[in-house]
């Protein structure tokens, strides 16, 4: 069950504001299209994680995108952060890139992982697919609310 308030935030709404008429129609064809053809995915190996939405909303976010369906292709992509974030959230994590785990750290994660991984990284240190995360699971993970970076998508509670 997608978290509509979280859908919200991600695409750009100030907290607490519901998403309604033609965007709320906009968000509910992407959960019904990712209902039928999503394929999440959570790889656990020796205290590290891998979420991902999967390589299918990536897929369908190129051809709505190259078909200039912009919009389209920009609910399901914020539909998919959604998805990483509502399966990460069950397992208390840190990730790269966020607060004292270095972005370079990501690569030797992934490599931990090993071939089960359901996700690549670039040499860039980009995860394809791109709504994908990887963690070193903690039982004292900061929450989003208390981390002091000053992020727009910050959950707030």
């Amino acid at each position: 069950m997608i978290d509509l308030g979280e859908y919200a935030r991600l695409l750009g709404y100030p907290y607490g504001r519901e998403l309604e008429g033609d965007v709320l129609v906009r968000a509910r064809e992407s959960i019904a299209w990712y209902e039928r053809h999503g394929r999440p995915h959570v790889c656990i190996r020796d205290g590290v994680a891998a979420f991902t939405a999967g390589y299918e909303i990536e897929r369908e976010v190129e051809r709505r995108w190259a078909e200039d369906r912009v919009d389209e292709a920009y609910f399901l992509d914020r539909l998919g952060a959604v998805v990483v974030e509502q399966l990460a959230r069950a397992h208390p994590h840190e990730s790269p890139g966020t607060g004292t785990r270095p972005l370079e750290e990501q690569f030797d994660l992934v490599a931990r992982l090993g071939p089960e991984a359901p996700l690549d990284i670039l040499p860039s240190g980009m995860l394809r697919p791109v709504n994908s995360l990887v963690a070193v699971l903690t039982d004292d993970a900061t929450s989003c609310s208390d981390c002091g970076y000053p992020c727009v998508y910050r959950r707030v509670g």
